[in-house]
């Protein structure tokens, strides 16, 4: 009888702890998916078509609200969940395709350390060369 209690016991102990798992991914999920709506510039939400950033950023608002206050395993915690990662996996990605892309200032060939030869540029400029 007692290793049925202390098999109950570990399995109590590891259900609470997967619950609490779910429950912070949650949060995290909540927490970098308003970063995300409330840093992107509004005029990439109107060339997505994906409504504007005010709706975005008030829905995440919602979804984290409700997964800390009612909890992700509850029904209400589930729709905000679901709100979070329907902007992660949905809008985010078409977001992405409209910001700026960043280009380097040189071109850079790979197994070379640098695009300078030494003494060939102007700063290795000697009178009398």
């Amino acid at each position: 009888m007692e290793a049925l209690t202390l098999i109950a016991h570990v399995l109590d102990k590891a259900v609470t702890w997967a619950w609490f798992a779910v429950q912070v991914t949650a949060v995290v999920m909540g927490a970098w998916a308003l970063i995300d709506a409330a840093l992107r510039a509004p005029e990439h939400y109107a060339a997505a078509g994906k409504r504007t950033k005010g709706f975005w950023v008030g829905v995440n608002a919602a979804g984290i609200a409700v997964v800390l206050l009612m909890g992700a395993a509850s029904m209400i915690g589930l729709l905000g969940v679901v709100a979070n990662a329907v902007y992660l996996a949905d809008v985010r990605p078409a977001l992405r395709f409209y910001a700026p892309v960043k280009v380097r200032s040189t071109i850079r060939i790979p197994g070379r350390a640098s695009q300078r030869r030494p003494h060939s540029g102007p700063r290795d400029w000697r009178p009398g060369r």
